[in-house]
């Protein structure tokens, strides 16, 4: 009897400790590590190419001050250069940095417009493009969404050739001109400032490689030509212009990460 009492105490004792091991909380594996970001931060080269359409309004002044015309035209053609940047990243997504790009430019047009006095043949070339912006962006982990924003600035050449002179009461075009002024040109060049906005998508397509594609528009005002023509100094004439431009680029980056190459994401 007493072994029949044994065998059954334990029994009971072997169940309850099976029970109670199976009540307690089972320890969860440890989780993950968050997945690393890329590091857009430090200094980057690069280089560009793209397209651009300007929209010019000139007005055309004579020698005496007085309007004669308003004209409309466009340039139109692609660029191709280089940029220099810096970014800071100020959250684990968040970026902040400055770019300076400049590039020899090729955009023409080209218009000939009629006054009361006669008519001229205008060749317009935008010839250098440069910026210096701030950019703002959001960084998903290789992938870079941002804003950029301010100074453009332009070198522009203007090549002028008179067609005919309406003078004597002589009509313009039509006929012989009355005037050895006809066929004469003139040359104005200069630089000029506005400013530009806009944005992009940048993606690192390796850890120091990254390619972008981006869109500006600019706007720049009081544009100033001069053109004389040697001997004809009434042949005066001067041009006040206002330009929009829109332009779209692809270009390449060399990112010089001065820290780790990754940064933790936190969640």
């Amino acid at each position: 009897m007493k072994q029949f009492l044994c065998a059954a105490v334990f029994v009971a004792l072997a169940t309850a400790g099976s029970a109670s091991a199976a009540d307690m909380p089972v320890k969860a594996p440890p989780m993950a590590p968050a997945p690393a970001a890329f590091d857009w931060s430090g200094f980057y080269i690069g280089g560009h190419v793209g397209y651009g359409v300007v929209n010019v309004d000139t007005n055309s002044f004579n020698s005496a001050g007085v309007l004669e015309d308003v004209t409309h035209s466009d340039r139109k053609g692609f660029y191709g250069g280089g940029q220099v940047g810096f970014n800071v990243m100020l959250a684990p997504h968040w970026l902040a940095g400055v770019e300076a790009d400049l590039a020899a430019a090729n955009l023409r047009g080209s218009l000939t417009a009629c006054t009361a006095t006669g008519c001229s043949h205008n060749d317009v070339r935008i010839d250098e493009i440069g910026s210096l912006r701030g950019r703002f962006g959001y960084a998903w982990d290789r992938a870079l969404f941002y804003g950029t924003a301010g100074l453009l600035w332009d070198h522009s050449h203007s090549d002028r050739a008179i067609v005919c002179v309406a003078a004597g009461g002589g009509t313009c075009p039509g006929g012989p001109s009355p005037s050895p002024l006809t066929g004469m040109s003139a040359t104005a060049s200069g630089s000029q400032a506005g400013w530009t906005a806009g944005g992009g998508i940048e993606y690192a397509v390796a850890q120091r490689w990254t390619v972008k594609a981006e869109y500006l528009h600019f706007h720049i005002d009081n544009i100033i030509r001069d053109f004389n023509y040697p001997g004809f100094p009434g042949a005066f004439r001067h041009h006040v212009s206002t330009a929009d431009g829109d332009t779209v680029r692809i270009g390449a980056n060399y990112l010089f990460n001065w820290g780790p190459t990754a940064v933790v994401a936190k969640y």
